[in-house]
């Protein structure tokens, strides 16, 4: 019949993740897309929840372990099918290690900041086998829901343990607005001429850290902002964060809403101080992308914060 439009179908996977279940709402948003989640583990992921699909979106996150073994289910299926689907997959900037300065996506992997980074470069390197892949390499994403920039952030910034690192503090804040890493995920599984790309994903000119706390914190009314000497910063790193690190893995698995304030991990005061910059230009031209302004990002991502107490 001439007109008649049939929806793409999409699966998505780690839709338990808060970036997976952003991209299936946007999808059921759409008028062109009909999203099927997917959520079971790595053994449940077989060819036949491929077929019929016309792309996939791999946001697996969280352990380790989990992030290689759905890499592996998903690409060996797709494989043994010999399947089209375009596959966006969800990587990380973590794939760059240690590395400093600015940072294109040609540039060198590496794996020496533990098993997280190094999961995500085993995933990468079973995703660039398959030749219809888009790899996303997202900086810090912030906005309303996401837990890890804002929620913790604000939580640690409005209890006043958190604020001007001073040197400490000097690295740069690689952001991304998650309603744009959404749109940039939504245009990858459509965008014509892009198999086989590799797209950082982060703001223009990002703050330090520094200045993000600053700024956040103002927008949060949490002022004035405090100065976290060297000596707290220690004491929080050293005596404070493996403590609230026991008692949150224990409630996640009594399954209990946390109450434990948040701790500030030797992984966030290492990337605090890491000078590495994502250049992103390679996406914002072939996707056609614009970044939302930092105070606009900031002020929506205070109200969603506040709301939500």
């Amino acid at each position: 019949m001439a007109g008649f439009f049939v929806k793409q179908r999409v699966l998505v996977l780690g839709s338990g993740h808060f970036v997976a279940a952003r991209v299936l709402q946007a999808l059921s948003a759409s008028d062109w897309a009909t999203p099927v989640p997917f959520s079971g583990g790595p053994p449940a992921l077989s060819e036949a929840h491929l077929a019929g699909i016309h792309s996939v979106f791999n946001g697996t996150m969280g352990r380790p372990d989990a992030i290689v073994s759905h890499a592996q289910a998903l690409y060996g299926a797709l494989e043994r099918i010999g399947s089209e689907a375009r596959v966006v997959h969800l990587s990380s900037m973590t794939v760059y290690g240690t590395r400093g300065g600015e940072v294109v996506e040609t540039d060198p992997l590496r794996t020496d900041l533990g098993a997280y980074g190094a999961a995500q470069v085993t995933a990468e390197s079973l995703a660039v086998r398959y030749p219809r892949s888009v790899i996303l390499r997202p900086g810090c994403e912030y906005g309303p829901g996401c837990p890890q920039w804002s929620e913790r952030i604000a939580h640690l910034l409005r209890s006043h343990r958190l604020g001007d690192l001073g040197a400490a503090g000097d690295g740069v804040c690689n952001l991304l607005f998650v309603d744009d890493l959404v749109e940039a995920i939504l245009k990858s599984l459509n965008a014509p001429g892009i198999d086989g790309a590799r797209f950082n994903l982060a703001m223009r000119s990002p703050p330090t850290w520094n200045e993000y706390f600053t700024a956040f914190a103002r927008a949060l009314g949490a002022v004035p902002v405090s100065r976290i000497g060297a000596r707290r910063l220690k004491i929080e790193v050293r005596l404070a964060a493996p403590p609230l690190k026991i008692l949150e893995i224990l409630e996640r698995r009594l399954g209990r809403s946390s109450a434990v304030p948040p701790a500030i991990t030797p992984s966030l005061v290492n990337l605090c101080g890491q000078n590495i910059t994502l250049i992103s230009r390679k996406a914002e031209e072939a996707l056609e992308l614009a970044w939302t302004p930092l105070p606009d990002g900031l002020r929506r991502a205070a109200a969603a914060f506040e709301g939500a107490r």
